[in-house]
């Protein structure tokens, strides 16, 4: 895990929303996400919100966004359906979103490995702890989820003539 960060969690949010520049973003959460709200409301950028324990059904419902965010409510699903989420938007929704999880707040049974997130293709963000709690902040983006590999390129193919012209 990376090292603690001397920046807030709510900083390290608004920058990554600063990067991003999203024109839209959804969050899901069974609480509001203060920095989104102001962030979206500075920026002139739509901001969709579900707050529900079971936000599969909402979702159905929701048109594509730039961003999604996530936060207070990995903690209360099973692994499986928290995966199913983060692969639905991903997959479906936008090809940018952050997760914020508090393991401490989820009961045993429901917490997520700590390899969880980065199994899905996320990047940690970071880890933030203060007065025995703990907030682990991650993100997707299709843009660079796959890192280019030194060894991935027509130097190391059998036959580099054909490098770029047969997609199998």
């Amino acid at each position: 895990m990376a090292p603690q960060m001397t920046d807030s969690p709510q900083e390290r949010l608004a920058a990554i929303l600063d990067s991003h520049q999203p024109r839209s973003v959804l969050a899901i959460s069974l609480n509001p996400i203060p920095v989104v709200e102001h962030w979206c409301k500075d920026h002139d950028c739509t901001l969709t919100t579900i707050a529900e324990q079971d936000p599969f059904k909402a979702l159905n419902q929701v048109e594509r966004v730039d961003m999604a965010v996530i936060a207070d409510q990995l903690e209360y699903m099973s692994h499986r359906d928290g995966e199913a989420l983060l692969g639905l938007l991903r997959n479906l929704h936008t090809d940018s979103l952050v997760a914020v999880y508090q393991p401490q707040l989820a009961p045993q049974r429901l917490r997520w490995p700590s390899n969880g997130f980065l199994a899905l293709g996320c990047r940690e963000q970071g880890h933030f702890a203060e007065n025995g709690r703990s907030l682990d902040m991650y993100s997707y983006d299709l843009d660079n989820y796959n890192f280019e590999r030194s060894w991935n390129n027509p130097r190391f193919w059998a036959n580099p003539e054909n490098w770029g012209k047969y997609w199998w």
